[in-house]
C-alpha cells in the first residue's frame, strides 16, 4: 500500500509543470541560510511566521510564533512547535519536510487570516487567493511569500510536563485548549527569498546627486535603537512631512498623534508584559513593545477607508526621519494587541481620535542602534509597457 501511494505522488510531482516545483521561477532567488540569514532570530519568530506542511494531494498552513534557529547535531536547524489539537499537527506528523514563510507587513491579513482559522473548515490558501507550489522535496509553499526555508524533520517529541522546571509552561499548559505542544526539530534543507535586481546599488554617481533618491534608497527598518528620545522639534517636523502627503480629492483621512510621553510606552508595556511573560523572557533586549523606540507616531483612518491615503503619509514620515538621521519601523502587531485588549483601552482613549476614527498603524521612531543591511527586492514585478 505505502509503495503504491508513493508511486501515486511521484506520477503526481512528476506531472507538475516544472515552474510549479523551481523557487528560481516563482521569483525566488536560493541563499545559504548560515549566511545569508540577517534577521534577529528573538524578532523574527516573534513577528509570527507561516508553518506549512503536506504533499500535494493535502496539505495546511498555520501561524506560529514560538520556534528557534541555529546549530544542532552539527547541521543548521529550526526548531517549531504545534499544539495537539491543531488541525496541522496530522501533517507535520505524517511528512519527512515541512517549510517556514515569510510574508511582508503588507500582506499580514496572510498571518492574521492563517492563525485564526482553521483549515478543517476549509482550504485557508484558496480563500486567500495564495498559490501552492513545491521544492524539488515535494514540499508545499506559497509563491506569494517573500521567504520560505525547507526543514528535513529529525526529531519530533510531545513536551513533557514531568520534565517543565518551573511554574512558566506548568501555567502555560493548565488551561491552555489546544494541548500540549510538539517540538519538531528539523534540518534546514533549503532557504529561497524574493531576490530581483539590486536596486539598493542603485547607480553611485545618481545617488550622490540626489539626495531624495538617496534616502528612500538607504532607508531600513530599524528594530534596536538607543534609550535617547527624539526632539520636539524633529517629531514635529517629521509629523509636517506626514501630512503633506497626498490623498485622494485632499481629504486627508487621517489623525496623527505623536507620543512622547515615556509613561505611557511604558503603561502599555507593563500590561505587554503581563500578557505575554514567556516570549518577553525569551527575548533578552526587551524593554518596550514598540521595538524599543523610545517615541511612537500612532495613526488613524475612518473605519474602513482612508488605508490608502495613511500608507502615503507613513512613507513621508519614514523618509523625512531617515533624512534626519532617525530609525523607524511600521508596527501593525501593537495594534492588534491594543485592539484586542480591554486593559489598553484608557491608552487609546488618551490618543483622543475623532469618533468613527480607528487605530490603523504606530510607528516606533528614535536613533537607530544598529545599521541592518538592505533586504532583496524583486525587481522583476515592475515591467514596462512599450
Amino acid at each position: 500500500m505505502r509503495k503504491t501511494i508513493r508511486l501515486i505522488l511521484a506520477a503526481v510531482l512528476l506531472s507538475m509543470p516544472l515552474g510549479m516545483m523551481a523557487q528560481e521561477e516563482n521569483g525566488f532567488t536560493k541563499f545559504d541560510v548560515q549566511e545569508g540569514f540577517t534577521d534577529n532570530g528573538f524578532q523574527w519568530f516573534r513577528d509570527a511566521q507561516l508553518l506549512c506542511a503536506g504533499d500535494a494531494t493535502k496539505s495546511n498552513a498555520m501561524t506560529i510564533g514560538w520556534g528557534g534557529i541555529g546549530t544542532l547535531w552539527g547541521r543548521a536547524a529550526m526548531t517549531v512547535y504545534v499544539a495537539e489539537k491543531r488541525y496541522t499537527k496530522q501533517f507535520m506528523d505524517s511528512s519527512d519536510y515541512f517549510t517556514v514563510m515569510s510574508f511582508d507587513v503588507e500582506q499580514s491579513r496572510v498571518l492574521t487570516y492563517m492563525g485564526k482559522n482553521s483549515g478543517r473548515d476549509g482550504d485557508k490558501a484558496a480563500a486567500l487567493g495564495l498559490h501552492t507550489a513545491y521544492t524539488k522535496n515535494g514540499t508545499p509553499y506559497y509563491t506569494e511569500a517573500t521567504m520560505v526555508i525547507e526543514c528535513r524533520k529529525m526529531h519530533a517529541a510531545p513536551l513533557d510536563s514531568k520534565y517543565f522546571c518551573d511554574a512558566v509552561p506548568r501555567n502555560m499548559y493548565s488551561d491552555f485548549p489546544a494541548g500540549v505542544h510538539t517540538e519538531y526539530i528539523g534540518e534546514v534543507v533549503g532557504a529561497w527569498s524574493k531576490a530581483g535586481k539590486d536596486l539598493s546599488d542603485a547607480d553611485g554617481a545618481e545617488k550622490c546627486k540626489n539626495s531624495t533618491i538617496s534616502t528612500i534608497m538607504e532607508r531600513r527598518s530599524i528594530r534596536k535603537y538607543l534609550d535617547s528620545p527624539v526632539e520636539h522639534k524633529k517629531l514635529e517636523q517629521i509629523a509636517l512631512c506626514g501630512i503633506n502627503a497626498p490623498s485622494g480629492v485632499n481629504r486627508q483621512p487621517w489623525e496623527v498623534r505623536v507620543v512622547e510621553d515615556p509613561a505611557f510606552i511604558t503603561g502599555l508595556t507593563e500590561i505587554y508584559k503581563k500578557e505575554n511573560a514567556e516570549q518577553v523572557k525569551r527575548d533578552p533586549g526587551f524593554k518596550n513593545m514598540f521595538r524599543n523606540a523610545p517615541n511612537i507616531i500612532c495613526v488613524a483612518t475612518p473605519k474602513g477607508s482612508g488605508e490608502l491615503d495613511a500608507g502615503m503619509l507613513a512613507e513621508n514620515m519614514m523618509l523625512a526621519a531617515q533624512s534626519m538621521g532617525l530609525g523607524t519601523c511600521c508596527l501593525g502587531g501593537p495594534v492588534r494587541f491594543l485592539k484586542s485588549n480591554e486593559q489598553c483601552k484608557p491608552y487609546i482613549d488618551r490618543l483622543g481620535f475623532s469618533d468613527g476614527y480607528e487605530l490603523l498603524y504606530i510607528l516606533a521612531v528614535g536613533y537607530p542602534d544598529e545599521k541592518p543591511a538592505a533586504k532583496p527586492r524583486n525587481a522583476d514585478k515592475i515591467k514596462y509597457i512599450k
